[in-house]
């Protein structure tokens, strides 16, 4: 099996277990190579290391569920495999430069207006639309 296709099945993996830890050791076993052979390998095809890719995809994965308001940071923390908020934090503020609480903050923020326009532009779409009988 070529190199590209045993980092694509670990890549595959990894999204498929972005919701518990998993380590370098269970990825090599899945992709069918040694811990250090996969390492360079998967440092070779996607630029990055093993942690640092498997990091971001958890973060990515937690900032979709901090954009929605009853999502509490500790639930996204846990829901994407980090088992130690005080770690979650310190990666979401090394990846995204701020810690997750502002990430909600800033996106729901963001959001305010466009809904503000959606419901105003509904609204008028109902006056202007209204059938009259």
């Amino acid at each position: 099996m070529a190199a590209h296709e045993n980092i694509e099945k670990a890549l595959l993996f990894i999204e498929e277990n972005l919701d518990r830890p998993i380590t370098l050791s269970e990825v090599s076993k899945e992709s069918g190579m040694s811990k250090y052979h996969f390492a360079r390998t998967f440092k070779a095809v996607t630029g990055i290391t093993f942690k640092t890719y498997h990091n971001q995809r958890r973060i990515e994965a937690a900032k979709a569920l901090l954009r929605n308001p009853g999502t509490r940071v500790t639930d996204a923390c846990y829901h994407v495999g980090f088992n130690d908020i005080s770690y979650f934090n310190r990666v979401f503020r090394r990846l995204e430069g701020m810690n997750p609480s502002s990430y909600r903050k800033r996106f729901q923020r963001r959001q305010l207006p466009i809904l503000a326009t959606a419901a105003r532009r509904s609204s008028t779409e109902k006056e202007q639309y209204s059938p009259t009988f």
